[in-house]
């Protein structure tokens, strides 16, 4: 994980390429963090084309940082 701020707009929509990109992870770990609540998707129906919002990667950050 990054250990700087993700340089996110709280308003924006992010891939979850973008999302790892951001976060300084692979997608195996973000399917991890989502399914231990410290990220929920947008979109949290549509399973192929999952989305998030700028806040909740900065939340995610903030949350494992203090882990």
């Amino acid at each position: 994980m990054n250990e700087s701020r993700p340089m996110v707009d709280p308003l924006g929509v992010y891939t979850v390429k973008r999302t790892c990109a951001e976060l300084g992870i692979c997608y195996k770990t973000l399917r991890k963090y989502r399914m231990n609540g410290y990220i929920q998707p947008i979109n949290p129906n549509n399973h192929h084309r999952l989305k998030y919002s700028g806040q909740s990667i900065l939340d995610c950050w903030l949350k494992l940082r203090m882990l």
